[in-house]
């Protein structure tokens, strides 16, 4: 292998300070070893026929390894230097990648929590904005001929309605007759044309029609627009929604 590449890689992960175990046999130790009892060329072609079988045998000390060929160098004896450089490669290679891969994984991981906590604050933020700056405006007193019960007249469900009201403060007010959530309190865009929003829900509503309304069209996505006036309130209900009911 190249030796400004070795040594490079020895660089790499010895400024990396990371303090090793020393439970298995030291990688350094055991190139030392096959060179003194089996020679260069000899611990060359060990290490290259055991390395699949050894490859997780040794610890990877790279600064003894360094050292290891540094002393051979210091010796004159540049063969033994760069086979140590050769022997250690595919280890050093490995201890690299696994290092690389695991510390990717981690940064992935962090990166994808940070995103996340940032999505939920700025939604949080974008809905805070929503509920303090939207106002009802100002009230009327010409709302009851929006009032009925809107609906598909081919459904046969009676309940998969919406009522419109007029609340007793001069807003127009609608909600479903199934269930039991909250009604919308709508602001006046225009004579016929009536907004809400809240956090979960960005409603536009338009009445058709002279007079009474005959329908009303609407971006609800759960239902059928237009609708048609079916009905009129119920007396039993009362002739305005009472602000408590919002």
């Amino acid at each position: 292998m190249n030796r400004l590449i070795c040594l490079s890689v020895i660089f790499f992960l010895s400024i990396s300070a990371v303090s090793l175990p020393q439970e298995k046999p030291l990688l350094s130790d055991a190139i030392r070893k096959a060179i003194d009892t089996r020679g260069i060329e000899g611990a060359k072609k060990y290490f290259k026929q055991s390395y699949q079988a050894n490859k997780d045998y040794f610890e990877v000390d790279m600064d003894a390894v360094s050292k290891l060929s540094n002393e051979y160098v210091q010796n004159n004896n540049i063969a033994a230097a760069g086979a140590v450089m050769e022997m250690a490669q595919p280890y050093l290679q490995d201890y690299i990648t696994s290092r690389l891969n695991g510390q990717s994984k981690e940064l992935i991981k962090q990166q994808k929590n940070e995103n996340n906590k940032n999505e939920a604050e700025a939604k949080e933020s974008s809905d805070n904005d929503k509920a303090l700056n939207y106002s009802p405006g100002p009230s009327r007193d010409d709302l009851d001929r929006f009032n009925g019960i809107y609906g598909d007249p081919s459904e046969k469900n009676k309940t998969r309605r919406l009522w419109v009201r007029t609340s007793c403060d001069g807003y127009l007010v609608a909600g479903a007759l199934w269930g039991d959530a909250s009604p919308w309190w709508f602001k006046s865009e225009s004579d016929k044309i009536f907004t809400y929003k809240d956090s979960f829900n960005d409603i536009r509503i338009e009445f058709t029609g002279e007079g009474e309304s005959e329908k009303m069209l609407h971006n609800l996505s759960f239902m059928k627009s237009p609708l048609e006036r079916l009905g009129q309130i119920p007396d039993e209900w009362g002739p305005c929604v009472e602000r408590t009911e919002q």
